[in-house]
C-alpha cells in the first residue's frame, strides 16, 4: 500500500537526523521504503510518500524513529486516480 503522511515537525534537528539514521535500514517492520521526502524550507513541515503493508505498521514505525518529534496524519493513497504518481 501507498501511504502519504504529512508531518508537523516539533523537533526539526532530532526528526531529520533520525531520517538520516533510519531511512537507508529499510525495510523494516512492515514499512518498505520511502518514496519521496517532500520538506518545508524551514524543515518543520514535510509530506512524504511512503510504501509500507499498513498504515498501523507505518505509524508503529514512525513512533519507534521519531517519537513525539513530530504530530503526523496518514491516508492511503488512490494509486489509480493519482496524477505525476510513478511509485
Amino acid at each position: 500500500m501507498i501511504v502519504v503522511v504529512n508531518h508537523s515537525i516539533h523537533v526539526p534537528e532530532k526528526f531529520w537526523a533520525s531520517a538520516q539514521e533510519n531511512l537507508p535500514k529499510l525495510p523494516e517492520g512492515g514499512v518498505k521504503r520511502v518514496i519521496q521526502v517532500l520538506p518545508n524550507p524551514e524543515m518543520n513541515k514535510a509530506t512524504c510518500v511512503w510504501e509500507a503493508d499498513s498504515i498501523d505498521a507505518l505509524d508503529n514505525y514512525l513512533r519507534d524513529k521519531v517519537g513525539s518529534w513530530s504530530t503526523d496524519s496518514y491516508f492511503e493513497l488512490k494509486t489509480d486516480a493519482a496524477m505525476g504518481f510513478n511509485g
